[in-house]
């Protein structure tokens, strides 16, 4: 793997600390440029396009769901020991959308927090132990135009994936210092457990709209989202690919081969 898209040791150590991570720069201008015209598409004239392309993992946003920054980081906090091979991925793709917001839409709406206290089944936890990590229910972010700060970018409690208190009633309030956010250029990715308090924004940038790609991720064995791809997409992809949208179960979940059964 291209060392570029390998998470940093001091990655790795914000992201435990803070629940959520941005890396900026990942896409070149091309990427970009192809993928945002797509998901524009999807908008205005999804029924042009292939059935099997009809959604936010179709067309150039394929190369997402597994692009090599989202497999290291997965195989770090997410994927499933002893469930990966050169064939198969040990994790999934859960649900996937994607947003076009232009200036004065608006989003806000907390939720989510304390996950290391989560009970079985809602799937938005935070686990770990010394030098290891699971946070089950993860989202990954490709935001197709730049962010400038506080314009518009997800808010979080940074910290809040593992808090124990009922969170304090300013959280209401766009506003309130608690908040916390980024800023990044175009092509750049954001990972964020689905246990850290979060919220949409006010988009009030005039220049450009807000145009990203919202994927999640979860274990072998677990689902959250209702979501699935269209008919004839899975069908569509490379045999590892395929791996990303496997029935959900643990026992015998292992591809050994491309085509093998599972």
């Amino acid at each position: 793997m291209n060392t570029e898209f390998k998470l940093t040791d001091e990655q790795k150590y914000i992201f435990d600390l803070r629940g959520w991570l941005a890396i900026p720069a990942v896409l070149d201008d091309g990427q970009i440029e192809e993928m945002r015209d797509f998901c524009y598409r999807l908008k205005d004239d999804r029924d042009s396009l292939p059935e099997e392309d009809r959604s936010s993992v179709g067309g150039p946003l394929r190369e997402l769901t597994d692009h090599p920054i989202v497999v290291d980081f997965m195989d770090e906090f997410v994927s499933c020991p002893g469930y990966a091979n050169e064939y198969c991925y040990g994790f999934r793709v859960d649900g996937s959308f994607f947003t076009i917001r232009s200036k004065g839409h608006n989003n806000f709406s907390p939720h989510g927090g304390g996950g290391m206290l989560n009970m079985p089944g809602n799937h938005h936890i935070y686990r770990l132990y010394p030098g290891k990590v699971n946070c089950g229910l993860t989202r990954v972010v490709w935001e197709l135009n730049p962010v400038e700060k506080q314009t518009g970018g997800t808010l979080f409690i940074s910290g809040s994936h593992k808090t124990a208190f009922k969170s304090p009633p300013c959280l209401q309030d766009p506003e309130c210092e608690l908040w916390d956010t980024y800023e990044c250029p175009a092509g750049s990715v954001l990972f964020f457990s689905e246990a850290v308090t979060h919220t949409g924004a006010l988009w009030t940038n005039e220049e450009w709209d807000r145009v990203a790609v919202f994927n999640s991720y979860n274990t072998l064995g677990s689902k959250w989202h209702k979501w699935q791809p269209p008919k004839g997409y899975v069908e569509s992809l490379p045999p590892k690919r395929q791996t990303l949208f496997r029935d959900v179960h643990c026992q015998d979940n292992v591809v050994e081969a491309p085509g093998a059964s599972e």
